[in-house]
């Protein structure tokens, strides 16, 4: 690209030669000698323009720009920062404001205008505002393919600050005149005859109607303010010709007041002043306004340096003007240091960026600047602080001030660190735990299969030969004897239940859970159906009503219904038939906040209620409990595991239960199921 074949498409320049120096080979548009044409030719025009211009390039927008650029854009003795890099890092500061246009550009391939852009800028070592008009085109190759935006811009800062000082000096002439407070006068030097508007008799305290002369006017000075303010500035205009002064008069009611007034004189040929046109305004509110600023102004700085807390002001713009005496003693360094960039030294290297990145996006948003981040004290030692930024905005929402304030929280990080500290010795111990839960669940499972093999085993070998003995030596046998073998039997088949239902709590505890939308009428049911023959041996009544889908575990669940069916009818009473009703209902979390229910959630209510023997509420949380049991073995079968498993399928399931009953008068089992 720069050989001699093309130095016809390029002037020497300093970006010319930056360009041809710089290696290429590391960077998505490769060395300079395999460019293509329209890369080639965007350059020419880049480098020969006087413009500020820049060209992105390729999928990665490598970044090239011409020598205009240098100064206007602060980027002189960045080269290696930007040049060639991917979206010119170095320029993050505007590239917020530039990408949204170049992705535009990139999608619609339609050119872009833009007039009077407010840009940031870091120049010349601090951060400046300026306005910039300027175009974005896209560069295209023989393909008409998009391979690039050249980006042509033009500082129009000067012509922006005039167009808005002249706005707002035709704004606030305009305002004046609306709510006619401007009072204007016109004064015969020769005759002291003066003619005013009726606004000005107002100012003065009077009627608007009354016509002041020139000597009410002076009357109503205060005196001493006559000959130091009124009449100097008189003999000033005589040489200027401009005619102005602030000073306090008497108003008619008797109140102190102020006003300031603007004038031109008028001259002849032989320089002999000949009247003075003028306004006049009433500016009491503004100077009381300003003492009130100056005492809550020293009211602030008093309270600020009282304060542990680093507090520190700033303008507008973001220049830092104002920092309390906790940061002088904190830094160790003086006000005007602090002021010439002293505090920006005293940010961490590493939080530095951040810092000035945060600080820039506050600025122009308005939003509030929070950062966590380390300053340097005077001894050395690098300290956490918190900074907060709230901009003071007027009542147009235009921001006025910064106030800032910077809080130590390097107790704070240091419990943090701590905690984090405990917290990961505590996981480590969590985790050890856990390790112990495997080994323990894989002993349980060992259990399971010795129970339901190993131990089992023996029993059916007694039982087996109890059973043979009882069939070849019966008659043998003395009734004693008979009696023994019928008790050894007994114990034989509560050995084997006991096993069985230690067997169905373990499969509870370490089953895989595997949840099914179930329909809760169905499974229960089922279990009616099973229990069938026993349902007619007792004349007992089943009535199931409302049970509702939930998602379950399907063969516990089966469990749950046959352990709680299965006890009704076996703790029926003597000679009354069993009565069972098991009813269904949703219910919210709130109606049992009580019992520790989610009170966001909707729960399932299973209640299974029967007329059978009952027990004492003072064992109501007892009969939960493993091997416990109510009555004897010779009164009721069981071994006491059947309720232990339910409240096991019912914790597994996230739920909640509680029993309720009263001797001789029945039970009910009340059970809740989140919906999951």
């Amino acid at each position: 690209m720069f050989s001699k074949k093309y130095n016809s498409f390029l002037k020497d320049s300093e970006m010319t030669a930056v360009i041809r120096a710089a290696d290429w080979s590391n960077t998505s548009v490769g060395e300079i000698d395999k460019w293509s044409m329209a890369l080639r030719s965007a350059l020419g025009i880049m480098l020969n323009s006087r413009f500020p211009m820049f060209l992105f390039w390729g999928k990665d927008m490598t970044c090239f720009y011409n020598d205009a650029c240098l100064d206007a854009m602060g980027i002189r003795g960045k080269h290696s920062s930007i040049l060639g890099k991917s979206r010119a890092g170095s320029l993050s500061e505007m590239w917020h404001i530039i990408s949204p246009i170049i992705k535009n550009v990139l999608k619609s391939g339609e050119a872009s205008w833009h007039e009077d852009q407010r840009v940031p800028i870091f120049r010349s070592g601090k951060m400046v505002y300026s306005y910039w008009t300027s175009s974005y085109s896209a560069v295209c190759d023989d393909f008409e393919k998009i391979e690039g935006i050249l980006v042509a811009m033009n500082d129009v800062t000067e012509k922006v600050e005039a167009r808005k000082k002249k706005e707002e000096a035709e704004e606030r002439t305009r305002l004046a005149a609306e709510i006619a407070q401007i009072a204007t006068w016109d004064l015969d030097l020769q005759t002291h005859k003066m003619i005013h508007s009726e606004s000005l008799a107002t100012i003065f305290g009077h009627e608007k109607n009354v016509q002041l002369t020139y000597a009410d006017i002076i009357s109503q000075f205060q005196p001493d303010d006559i000959a130091d303010v009124v009449e100097k500035a008189f003999e000033l205009s005589m040489q200027s010709g401009t005619y102005k002064y602030e000073a306090r008069v008497i108003k008619n009611n008797g109140e102190l007041g102020w006003i300031r007034s603007h004038g031109k004189i008028f001259f002849d040929s032989t320089h002999e002043p000949l009247k003075i046109i003028g306004t006049l305004i009433d500016i009491t509110e503004e100077k009381n306004h300003s003492e009130i600023l100056m005492e809550s102004e020293l009211k602030f700085r008093l309270l600020a340096d009282a304060l542990p807390q680093l507090i520190w002001t700033a303008d507008a713009n973001g220049a830092l003007n104002y920092f309390n005496l906790s940061v002088l003693i904190y830094a160790g360094i003086n006000y005007r240091d602090l002021n010439a960039g002293g505090f920006q030294k005293l940010i961490h290297p590493d939080e530095l960026e951040q810092f000035d990145s945060k600080w820039t996006s506050a600025l122009i948003t308005g939003d509030d600047f929070l950062l966590e981040h380390r300053l340097l004290r005077q001894d050395g030692v690098y300290r956490w602080f918190y900074s907060r930024a709230i901009a003071q905005k007027d009542a147009a929402g235009k921001i006025q001030k910064w106030v800032c304030t910077s809080t130590d929280i390097q107790q704070q990080k240091n419990f943090t660190e701590e905690l984090e500290k405990k917290v990961s010795e505590r996981t480590a111990e969590l985790e050890n735990t856990n390790v112990n839960l495997v080994n323990m669940n894989i002993e349980l499972q060992s259990f399971a299969y010795i129970s339901s093999h190993d131990l089992q085993e023996p029993l059916r070998k007694i039982q087996t030969f109890i059973s043979r003995l009882n069939d070849t030596e019966e008659m043998k046998f003395s009734a004693a004897a008979k009696e023994y073998f019928e008790k050894i039997n007994a114990a034989a088949d509560r050995m084997q239940l006991l096993i069985q239902d230690l067997l169905a709590y373990v499969r509870t505890s370490v089953t895989d859970k595997v949840f099914m939308i179930k329909n809760l009428q169905e499974l229960a049911e089922e279990i009616k159906e099973d229990y069938r023959e026993r349902i007619q041996e007792t004349n007992a009544v089943v009535e199931i009503r409302n049970l509702c889908e939930a998602k379950v575990i399907p063969f516990q669940f089966r469990q749950l219904f046959n352990n709680l069916i299965g006890n009704a009818l076996k703790y029926s009473k003597p000679g009354i038939p069993p009565h069972i009703l098991i009813n269904g209902s949703l219910i919210n979390g709130f109606e049992i906040k009580n019992l520790g229910a989610n009170v966001d959630s909707t729960y399932c209510h299973i209640s299974i209620a029967d007329n059978g023997i009952g027990f004492d509420m003072e064992y109501k949380d007892k009969i939960f409990q493993i091997f416990q049991r109510l009555h004897s073995k010779t009164e009721y079968s069981g071994t006491g595991i059947g309720l232990a498993i339910v409240k096991k399928i019912v914790e597994n399931h996230n739920g909640i239960i509680t029993a309720s009953g009263a001797e001789n008068q029945g039970a009910t089992f009340d059970i809740y199921i989140p919906e999951l």
